[in-house]
């Protein structure tokens, strides 16, 4: 599948609107997928290689710190990342989503210090998420969201590594108060009617309800400001980001690149918005 090796960079205020000023970041990037903030900058996971393999058996992925204009490599590749996707901080220690499993970075010196396997050797690791000493992993191809227990980074007990909850496709998350919202993306591998976004009511009895109900393939997720919308990408719609009022549910789309871009993540820093 072809992407584009390039991050936009768009200014917004309290919506999604003035797309025609953005300034293009390709510094360093190699296949970009996804960012995570950390420390007033943005960490930025790549797939590295020639081409985009969701699932490569070589170690050319790496990770790149963008703050104040600059991009620097920080995880260099055969640092142990194959297909880095989604990244989440704790404390000062760094997790990120690959090829079945999930690798931790201590940030002081970005030092590899372990990594959680899944059990059944395929798992398509999608997006990870932070919620007190609890980490949540998205796994497209199980239909299913993991739980494991980070209160030790360092020392982190394998076995906690347990099912949380199924869904159709989950790829990004998204904390939402004591809510999380998932997208659901099946990556061209399968084409389901249940493909929307979900949010989770209760974290501790999971309830699940759509607050989008129309198919598609659906891709990283950020708030307005204002916290009044919710913004996103839906890769069926390659160079447009979608808007959806939280008061009504209706939503729209804008268009933000050209229409060969397949967009992955979101990330409002700032007062810009990073696509």
């Amino acid at each position: 599948m072809a992407k584009s090796n390039i991050f936009v960079l768009v200014l917004v205020t309290f919506i999604v609107a003035s797309c025609s000023d953005k300034t293009v970041i390709t510094s360093n990037l190699r296949h970009p997928y996804a960012m995570c903030e950390y420390d007033g900058g943005i960490l930025i996971s790549n797939f590295g290689g020639d081409a985009v393999d969701y699932n490569n058996t070589k170690a050319t992925g790496f990770v790149t710190y963008y703050k104040n204009g600059s991009n620097q490599v920080v995880i260099p590749a055969g640092n142990g990342l194959y297909s880095p996707k989604g990244m989440a901080v704790k404390e000062s220690f760094l997790f990120v989503a690959d090829v079945n499993k999930i690798v931790v970075f201590d940030l002081d010196g970005y030092k590899k210090v372990d990594e959680i396997e899944f059990p059944q050797g395929d798992a398509f690791v999608g997006d990870l998420l932070v919620m007190g000493n609890a980490l949540f992993a998205s796994v497209a191809n199980y239909d299913r969201i993991y739980l494991l227990d980070i209160t030790a980074p360092r020392q982190i007990d394998h076995t906690s590594l347990l099912e949380y909850v199924e869904l159709p496709c989950p790829s990004t998350l998204k904390l939402m108060g004591e809510y999380i919202l998932v997208s659901s993306n099946s990556f061209g591998k399968a084409d389901r009617e249940d493909k929307i976004i979900h949010i989770i009511d209760d974290l501790g009895n999971p309830s699940i309800r759509p607050i989008i109900h129309e198919h598609g393939d659906y891709q990283g997720l950020a708030f307005s400001p204002n916290k009044t919308r919710l913004i996103f990408c839906n890769q069926e719609r390659n160079g447009y980001i979608g808007n959806l009022v939280f008061e009504n549910g209706e939503y729209s789309y804008e268009q933000v690149t050209d229409d060969q871009s397949l967009l992955n993540s979101l990330l409002l820093l700032d007062g810009k918005m990073y696509i």
